[in-house]
């Protein structure tokens, strides 16, 4: 059963290199210079909007700190660790998990497709977007029932 589901994803995979065979590096590479450069845009901007860009850059590092916990590495070791790479320039270095140590995953042959990444990325914000915007919603409408300067119609006044 196991074989059967790997040859469906092996197929997958395929069908979606015949539509758009881009790649990026992968072993989480992509999603800390996503995350650097989310966090780079978030000094650019002030007040709240600041905070939330600066908190859904650090959303990124999830899929690096997964890796690393799951590894039986130190996920804050191999975080830093990357994002000392990314900001030297070494935008394709990622996690070697056997090592434990970060690598460039291009000399590894380690690639995500481009596409994968970009439809994950959609609708995990697209996720996001939607719990924010009924908490606006419930936020913004005031609560029911009776007001408080006002007395219960049933209520006597005894």
């Amino acid at each position: 059963m196991i074989l059967k589901g790997q040859l469906m994803m092996g197929v997958n995979t395929y069908k979606a290199m015949c539509r758009d065979s881009r790649i990026v590096p992968g072993a989480a590479a992509t999603e800390i210079e996503l995350a650097k450069r989310v966090k780079d845009f978030s000094f650019k901007e002030t007040g709240l909007d600041q905070y939330a860009i600066a908190k859904f850059a650090e959303s990124f590092e999830m899929i690096p700190r997964t890796f690393a916990e799951n590894a039986g590495l130190n996920a804050m070791e191999i975080i830093s660790s990357l994002y000392a790479e990314h900001a030297n320039g070494n935008t394709k270095v990622g996690i070697d998990l056997e090592p434990g140590v970060c690598k460039d995953v291009s000399t590894m042959r380690v690639w995500d497709l481009h596409v994968t990444k970009l439809f994950a990325l959609k609708y995990a914000t697209d996720a996001a977007c939607t719990v924010l915007r009924v908490d606006q919603i419930i936020m913004s409408k005031p609560a029911g029932g009776p007001r408080r300067d006002q007395p219960a119609p049933s209520m006597d006044e005894d």
